[in-house]
């Protein structure tokens, strides 16, 4: 039966939120435009430089921060990497600081190899963690030929596999591949991304593999995923087996309400703010590069997150 068909009350209810912190929120979004927040005069002082190796050759001219810095820059603000080149020169000279800023095609050849470093808070709990992927578009047609004469065999997206921190919103794993790789075969990878205790797991059903279960299990972690359809148990003990059991006693719904599942949506919460903050398209055109842009991405979100989020509490439902 078609959507249409059904009458008001059979369709599903929207759920409305309120946010009760406004204020707050307000101000971390105000300062979000903050430039002092994204390039603090004390760090640059102090970071700037290299720090020498002791080893023979000369020493690099900028730091890795010096280069992170400045691509959090690019993304934040959305500037070329020439717009980038003149826009820190701008804050060096406002700031009374002598360093010189990398000319663009020096940040371009950097963007390559850099390891960006995500910053992300702690907290003595155990973890829950939520685990999704999402895709960004990469260079490729535009839109309008591809309307016109079909898609082309040039790859255009990449996939973003998230994992997220359910209790303060960061993200603690990323991992970035293109779209040959499954979302099961880059879990153990997130996995090893993320410090401390895990406790629960979230994820759907394309996760639902032996090779999940393994890794969840070598983290001593309880995995919550919905079975595939039309699954069959697998050994009597394995905790999918015993997920197949509660569902058909519980239903679906009742079993995704008791284990926690719906928290997962914050997984999907994520990828959609990392869209809206940033766009759905990244300008690397080299997979290395692009690889190094959602990661600065990424450490420009949590701090964003770290600025301020908002709390929303459940004030009734309306017809859809």
């Amino acid at each position: 039966m078609s959507k249409k068909a059904l009458s008001a009350n059979e369709q599903k209810e929207k759920v409305q939120y309120r946010v009760k912190n406004w204020s707050e929120y307000d101000a971390a979004l105000v300062k979000r435009g903050n430039v002092t927040v994204w390039f603090a005069e004390d760090e640059v002082k102090e970071n700037w430089k290299p720090a020498a190796t002791g080893k023979r050759g000369a020493v690099m001219q900028y730091s890795d921060g010096a280069i992170q810095t400045l691509l959090v820059l690019k993304n934040v603000f959305s500037l070329t990497y020439r717009s980038l080149e003149g826009f820190g020169c701008s804050l060096m000279s406002l700031m009374g600081l002598n360093l010189r800023i990398p000319d663009h095609s020096h940040l371009s050849r950097r963007a390559k190899t850099l390891n960006v470093v995500i910053s992300r808070r702690v907290h003595d709990e155990p973890l829950h963690v939520v685990i999704d992927s999402t895709g960004l578009k990469v260079y490729g047609e535009g839109e309008w030929k591809v309307r016109q004469h079909g898609a082309s065999k040039r790859r255009t997206w990449i996939k973003v596999h998230l994992a997220v921190d359910t209790k303060i919103l960061d993200i603690i794993g990323v991992e970035v591949t293109t779209p040959a790789w499954a979302d099961c075969e880059v879990f153990e990878g997130l996995l090893n991304q993320i410090e401390g205790t895990i406790e629960q797991i979230d994820v759907d059903g394309a996760y639902d593999t032996h090779s999940v279960y393994e890794a969840a299990s070598q983290r001593g972690a309880r995995l919550i995923v919905p079975p595939r359809e039309n699954a069959v148990p697998w050994d009597d003990d394995h905790p999918r087996t015993k997920v197949l059991a509660a569902i058909a006693e519980q239903g679906m719904k009742a079993w995704k309400k008791s284990t926690g599942y719906h928290q997962r949506s914050l997984a999907e919460n994520a990828m959609y703010r990392l869209k809206q903050l940033f766009g759905d398209k990244l300008a690397s055109r080299l997979f290395e590069t692009q690889v190094t842009e959602v990661h600065v991405r990424i450490a420009a979100m949590n701090i964003m997150t770290a600025l301020g989020m908002p709390i929303s509490d459940q004030v009734g439902t309306a017809a859809p």
